[in-house]
């Protein structure tokens, strides 16, 4: 697909974190990391609508954060074990 040039403007603290990132290894530019926040906020933004039609419960702030910092501990574990290992 095509891709167009646009400007974005971040706070320092946003632009931190990508470039936190990217120097991880988690991304290869601050291009994709954003690209995959958007995809990620458009599959949150369906999985709501998917919650509301389907009448289950969304999730509440402190269950989000929970299993925000349980996947990203088990990836900074799985990390962790692989440098170990090489």
């Amino acid at each position: 697909m095509p891709m167009q040039t646009v400007q974005v403007r971040l706070t320092k603290e946003q632009l931190k974190l990508i470039d936190a990132k990217v120097k991880r290894g988690e991304y290869p530019s601050r291009s994709e990391a954003i690209r995959d926040y958007l995809r990620k906020a458009e599959f949150l933004e369906l999985f709501s609508r998917f919650l509301e039609v389907t009448g289950q419960k969304p999730f509440t702030m402190k269950e989000l954060e929970q299993a925000r910092a349980k996947v990203w501990q088990n990836k900074f574990a799985a990390r962790v074990r692989t440098r170990r290992t090489q």
